[in-house]
């Protein structure tokens, strides 16, 4: 194969290839934050609600597998809840998140659907979750975003 060749070839497969930006998250640390624009839970005043998690912060150490099977799992929020996805897509900045989840405080679920936009470094999301807790409806408002702050240590 000529050097010609070989550049030609790279070319073309550069090109194929989407561009790492529009695919994905970068793997590395990451700092996120949530705000509660409403709340509406059985037996919790929305003012309490807001009081103790309105605006939380974490941060997180998204990995190459991740990137390569669970694109999603920067996207979680709460390690100590069973989910279920039901839907992902990341097309040209557009994200798109609904996943089933279920923990201590709602043993019969939420769902959570999420509609936002993003770039390999950074995200915002508009949810919605709904649900039910004790039989009566719950539905919370919320606003996320994350950056990805450097590498992971």
């Amino acid at each position: 194969m000529t050097p010609r060749s070989i550049l030609l070839i790279a070319t073309l497969t550069a090109l194929a290839a989407p561009a790492f930006a529009g695919d994905s998250f970068m793997p590395g640390a990451w700092a996120h934050e949530t705000v509660t624009v409403s709340a509406e839970v059985p037996g919790f005043p929305q003012w309490m609600i807001k009081l103790f998690s309105g605006n939380t912060k974490r941060k997180s150490c998204y990995t190459p597998a991740d990137v390569a099977s669970r694109p999603e799992a920067l996207l979680t929020q709460d390690d100590a809840a069973t989910c279920k996805l039901r839907r992902f897509s990341m097309v040209g900045g557009t994200l798109i998140y609904d996943t089933f989840c279920t923990n201590k405080r709602f043993p019969d679920g939420l769902l959570v659907a999420s509609k936002g936009h993003y770039t390999a470094t950074n995200y915002s999301l508009a949810t919605l979750t709904t649900g039910t807790r004790n039989g009566e409806p719950v539905k919370i408002v919320t606003t996320g975003s994350g950056q990805r702050t450097g590498p992971c240590k």
